[in-house]
């Protein structure tokens, strides 16, 4: 096992920079989503079984805020910050509700979700110090 500021390295310590990469990736995402909605309210469908609480503006500069707070927390995590892994860790618990709840819609891919963000709360709370610098 490779040491790390004395601090034995697993396998796991992977798990921590996934967890990481996919707050980057998933924040880069949702910032793009939500510049979507504020520069071009057509951009995204709506139909007469809508559920909108929001306009498009406010719509908008919520995905803004949580893909600067995931790509924020994101970098935290890939960098050893345990701020940034108990964001993550927030973050992956409300993911296992929201697919709980997606569950009946979509049960295969809800199921992929809820193991996935498992594993990732399960690597950051144990092994997540392994990724110090």
């Amino acid at each position: 096992m490779a040491r790390n500021n004395g601090n034995e390295v697993s396998g796991w310590v992977g798990w921590v920079y996934f967890a990481g990469f996919m707050m980057l990736i998933t924040g880069i995402l949702q910032t793009i989503a939500g510049f979507a909605a504020l520069l071009n309210d057509k951009y995204y469908l709506v139909t007469q079984e809508k559920l909108v609480a929001f306009d498009f503006t406010t719509w908008g500069w919520i995905h803004i805020v949580l893909g600067i707070v995931l790509i924020t927390a994101g970098t935290s995590v890939v960098n050893g910050r345990l701020w940034g892994r108990v964001v993550a860790v927030f973050l992956a618990a409300l993911g296992i509700i929201a697919n709980f709840v997606f569950l009946p819609a979509y049960p295969i891919w809800s199921l992929i979700l809820i193991t996935i963000y498992t594993f990732v709360i399960y690597a950051l709370t144990v092994h997540g110090d392994e990724a110090k610098v």
